[in-house]
């Protein structure tokens, strides 16, 4: 009898030792974004539509790129042909070098001349299809993440002027954050990491968090500190309440 008294107790005294602090929260995106592109002409395609659920790097809207298409296979012809002048005038050095002590100097500088001329005609290729290949990339608007779009303001057929218009609003889904609550008094006690139990409004569930940021000031108006805890699958606009354990 004496050693489950030991054992009560001891379990109260570790109750005891890890304190409870009340906050509410509401749910919030993790993540919120006004999308632009950075190149400018007249939209092609608009993928999706208020409410659609994307993927990070899903095309959103797509501009008139036939030009830019067209770019990039003459750079790549280019590159081909520089390629084919790069063997031969490596074929025509390699020949020279093994009779370089009975040719002229001269003859073996300008086939070294041509070699190198050729060489570089091989990288300036090269970055003539790197360069296409990104005036493509700019016509198109991707997903920065995983979120359901939640206002569009563009159409097919619209132009658009680069960084300096919002074409698609995001926000992040199923990342999500709980926007805690709680009195600026508790201010010291609750750290990084944390344990928050929380219970969604008319929910039974207890689910669980961590404290992943905490407010650096003191709401003036709430006399509130608030802390985000990061959770998936939660509605935004959700709310409810829960507790912080600290030790």
């Amino acid at each position: 009898m004496g050693k489950i008294l030991k054992i009560l107790i001891a379990f109260c005294v570790a109750l005891c030792a890890n304190e409870q602090i009340y906050a509410n929260f509401d749910v919030v995106a993790k993540h919120s974004s006004e999308l632009a592109i950075k190149s400018f002409g007249i939209v092609k395609r608009v993928n999706v539509d208020v409410s659609s659920v994307v993927k990070k790097g899903d095309v959103l809207v797509e501009l008139e790129n036939e030009s830019e298409k067209i770019a990039l296979e003459a750079a790549k012809n280019d590159l081909e042909l520089a390629n084919l002048a790069f063997k031969h005038t490596k074929d025509i050095l390699d020949r020279f070098k093994k009779v370089k002590s009975v040719t002229s100097a001269q003859a073996y500088e300008d086939a070294e001349f041509e070699f190198r001329r050729a060489s570089l005609a091989v990288q300036k290729a090269k970055i003539a299809i790197k360069n296409a290949n990104e005036m493509l990339e700019n016509k198109l608007l991707k997903a920065p993440y995983d979120g359901v779009i939640s206002k569009k303001s563009v159409e097919v057929g619209e132009g658009v002027g680069g960084v300096a218009q919002k074409l698609i609003s995001i926000f992040s889904y199923p990342e999500v954050k709980l926007v805690l609550s709680f009195d600026e008094k508790f201010k010291d006690a609750v750290k990084i990491g944390s344990e928050f139990r929380y219970r969604l409004d008319n929910s039974s569930e207890e689910k669980v968090g961590k404290i992943a940021l905490i407010y650096p000031k003191v709401d003036t108006k709430t006399r509130k500190i608030y802390a985000e805890v990061y959770a998936e699958a939660l509605t935004v606009g959700l709310f409810g309440e829960g507790y912080i354990v600290v030790k």
